[in-house]
This record gives structure tokens, sequence and C-alpha cells, in this order.
């Protein structure tokens, strides 16, 4: 049956019956699908779904009581899952804190704790003691021909050159004291009868070299500074000026310098390595990095007065950088004459060393300079010692000659040996004048003439012990004439 209900055509009657089994689609107005009343029959090939079941654990229905200090409880959470790990309890640590039995954390404020020092270190042994010092006193042999660097790199051999006798000698701290024969000729000295004997040997035609040879060889300082003055007083003229006009060559450079006084002779010898143009470094190194306080003063005092300039402010412009630094901290005169060092200061002074030079990127100079000019010899050979156990024997040297080049190495050098070892550091330098073909003729007249009554015998004896040869030898085969002469009867009569 058809009807028109509302300009639709339906099969189905007006109260919304349909066909047996079925409801209408529809409602009885014709106003849309009615889901809830209409069977749908199931899809072809389609598997039987499962009845749901709920859980035994109801979470939307379970009361879950709030935790203390807990995130909020989330939406769709996971729910608690059976047979979960048990919390753990908090093991103590050793040392902390302890809070007391009503000691409730999460409502509890916790005061900053004060910082606690870690536990201290364990006792260190006992501070370095240095071994008994030799200062002053000769080593025992050595096995070996040594080097100037084995002398002074290592503990056991450090100090001045060892002789061939086994019993200590005492090295001279004041100026040579010759045995009874010296000084004498053919009786008493007579200051007169020698002015006499020089004043016949210049006057007239020709020289008698021998006789100016036999008087120098055998009167010491103090007498051909008094048969210098006694000269003047007789004839009016300067004895040393009047020998010059008669002699020559290497022999007139002795025989003058024999006859001045020491620190005369070293202030000549700096001046002429100054004046005029360019500057001999090495004699600026040799006299002012081996002389002692009481000598570089009066070498600045006879400088002034010869040359009208202050020997300081000649090497100030003659010298440059750090080189110029450690000459005129030297010049200064402030070494410590201290004869007992303090272990603590000397163990520093090493350490300081160290860091300033093998132990940095770079070297520091100015810490070197400072500890160099003003130690004394007894301080600069602890401190070499120290300086040698801190680095496992190397010493000073082997530091230097690492850290530093060119003039201000030589000088670094150079004090270290004229300290710890000057008759050792004399020999090399009057092996370096003869050895080879030639001879520095100056060098050799300036170390000879400058120690003949110092230590001149000590070098001899340094001299066959570190290169096997007999330095009187050697002198004599590297010279010739009057010349020979006069150096050999120096030697001998050492």
């Amino acid at each position: 049956m058809m009807t028109n209900n509302g300009g639709f055509q339906s099969n189905f009657p007006p109260n919304g019956g349909g066909p047996s089994g079925y409801d209408s689609g529809y409602n009885s107005h014709g106003n849309g699908f009615q889901r809830s009343q209409t069977y749908m029959p199931p899809a072809p090939n389609f598997p039987p779904q499962q009845p749901y079941s709920p859980s035994p654990l109801q979470h939307t229905n379970t009361y879950m009581p709030p935790q203390p200090n807990a995130y909020p409880p989330q939406p769709n959470a996971y729910p608690p899952q059976p047979n979960a790990y048990p919390p753990q309890p908090y093991a103590p640590q050793p040392n902390a804190y302890q809070a007391p039995p009503s000691f409730d954390r999460a409502n509890t404020y916790m005061p900053p704790q004060p910082y606690q020092n870690p536990p201290a270190y364990p006792p260190q042994p006992a501070p370095y003691t240095p071994p008994p010092q030799r200062a002053n006193t000769y080593a025992p042999p050595l096995q070996r021909p040594p080097t100037i660097y084995d002398r002074i790199g290592t503990p056991s051999q450090r100090g001045p050159i060892p002789l061939s006798n086994p019993n200590p000698m005492p090295y001279p701290s004041a100026p040579y004291n010759p045995p009874p024969s010296y000084g004498q000729m053919g009786g008493n000295f007579n200051p007169e009868q020698d002015c006499q004997v020089l004043h016949n040997a210049v006057h007239g035609a020709g020289t008698d070299e021998q006789a100016i040879i036999n008087i120098i060889v055998n009167r010491n300082v103090a007498q051909r500074a008094e048969i210098r003055n006694y000269y003047k007083s007789c004839y009016g003229k300067d004895l040393i000026k009047r020998l010059k006009e008669d002699t020559s060559g290497n022999f007139k450079d002795v025989v003058a310098g024999m006859f001045m006084t020491p620190a005369e002779f070293d202030a000549m010898c700096l001046y002429k390595a100054m004046k005029g143009a360019g500057t001999n470094e090495g004699v600026l190194i040799e006299i002012i990095g081996t002389r002692t306080n009481e000598q570089l003063m009066q070498v600045k005092d006879v400088f002034q007065r010869e040359y009208g300039k202050s020997l300081e402010t000649w090497v100030k412009s003659e010298t440059s950088g750090n080189f110029r630094n450690l000459l005129i901290a030297l010049l200064q005169c402030n070494r410590s004459q201290n004869p007992n060092p303090d272990p603590n200061m000397c163990q520093n002074d090493a350490q300081a060393l160290y860091r300033a030079g093998e132990g940095r990127w770079g070297t520091d100079e100015a810490t070197f300079i400072r500890i160099f000019a003003n130690r004394s010899r007894a301080e600069m050979g602890m401190i070499n010692d120290c300086y040698t156990r801190l680095r496992g024997g190397k010493g000073l040297l082997k530091a230097i000659d690492k850290e530093f080049s060119g003039d201000i190495k030589k000088l670094l050098e150079t004090v270290v040996g004229g300290l710890l070892d000057p008759a050792g550091y004399f020999a090399k330098r009057i092996r370096e004048a003869v050895k080879g073909l030639g001879t520095n003729d100056s060098k050799l007249v300036r170390v000879i003439v400058s120690r003949s009554e110092i230590d001149l015998r000590f070098i001899k004896q340094a001299y066959q012990t570190i290169y096997g040869r007999d330095m009187l030898n050697d002198v004599r085969d590297d010279t010739s004439g009057y010349y020979r002469d006069i150096l050999t009867g120096l030697i001998s009569r050492c």
C-alpha cells in the first residue's frame, strides 16, 4: 500500500509498522532514521565479538588516597601492576646527617650545612736533610778524567777540582800565600836593589829581558808594588811606562800586567774590551762573572779613577738584554757571604729555578738573575745539589744549557763555574787558548797574570786532571822567546 506522507511515498503503514521482523527506520512524522529501534543484521564473514567483561580492578571506582609530595593523579594513567617490584629501603651512608626520631623530611626545613674540610693528608716524611757540606775542600780523585759538567752537575763531584792527593786541601779564599822561597832572589828582599837592576835593564842600548823576568818571577804582588813605588821616587818615572817603552808584543803585556795591582789589571782589561767599535763580551764574562764582591768593588774604584767614567755606566752602554741585566746585578756586589746555607732556602731556590726554566713553557730569566747574583758560594753549592736531586742527576749547568743561549748562557755558566769550581773553570780557559791552530794570547796572558798568586797552582793541577796533559808543556809548545820564558817561569814558581 502506497501513501503520500508529506510528499514522501512509503510502502509501510502509517503507524510505523512494517514487514514482519523489521521496525521502520523513520518515525511516523518522517523526521529521520531511528537507529536504536532498528535491527542491524551481522555483516557477512565478520567474526563474532566477545562480550565485554570488566577487569577485577575497577580503577574508576577505586579510591586512591593522595600521597605526600606525589604527582597529582593523571587522567587515564597506567594502573598499578600486580607483583610490582617493592620499594627498597634507603641505605644510610657513612658520616651522613642523622635526622632526629621525629624528623619529617617532607615538612622540615633543612638549613644549609657548613663546609667540612676533607680529612688531612697522611704525615709526610721528614724534610730534606742535606749531606755534610764539603765547601772549601777538594773532592777525592775521580775514576776517569771528568768534564766541567760532571764536576758541577752531580752532588758527588761538586766543588773544586779533585787532586791526585787523596787528602782534602783547603781552597784559598784569600790571595795565595807563596812558599818561603817565593819572593826571594839570592837573599832578603831589597826594593832599592831591585830598582837598580830594572833601571840597568832598560837604560842604554838594548834591553835585558832576562833580568826583568827574574825580578817578576821571584817577587810577589806586594813586593812588586813596593818596587814600582820606589822606582818613581828614585828615578822620577813610572816603572810601568818605562818598561813599556823598552819591551813589545805579548812580553810587554805580561810585564806591565805583573807590576799592576789585580784591580788595575782587571780594570785595564775591561776598558780594552769595551773601547772602540764592538765589545769583547768574553772579557766581561770572565772578569765580572768570577770576581768576589771585594775584588769587583776595587775594580770599580780603579776604573772610575783611571778612565773618568763608572764601570756600570760603560757596561750599560755596551751590552743589552738579560746579559746586561745580569752584569749590572753582579756589579752591585751584593752576593751573600754566608758560609752556612739554609737548607730550606736552598731547596726553595732550586724549585724556583726549575719552575722558571725546565718546568714551564719559556724561561723566566729574572729568577735566574736574582739567585745567581746574590747567593754565596756555599749556598750555590747546596742549590746545585738540591736541583740535581730534583731533576734526577741533572744539575744547574744542564738546565742553563737547555734554557739559554748566547752571552747570557756563557755568563750563567761562568758564575756557576767561578763559584763551585774556579780552578776547573780557568783550566778550561787556558786549554781554549792553546789548543788547535794558533794561540789566543790575550786570553792566555789574562788568566795567568790575574791568577798567578791566587790559584794558579790549583789550575795547573786541575788542567792535568781534566785533560790528562801538563799545562806547563802545552804553554811552552804554543809560545816562544821571552814571552814563553816569563809565562813558564810564572807557572813553574806557583
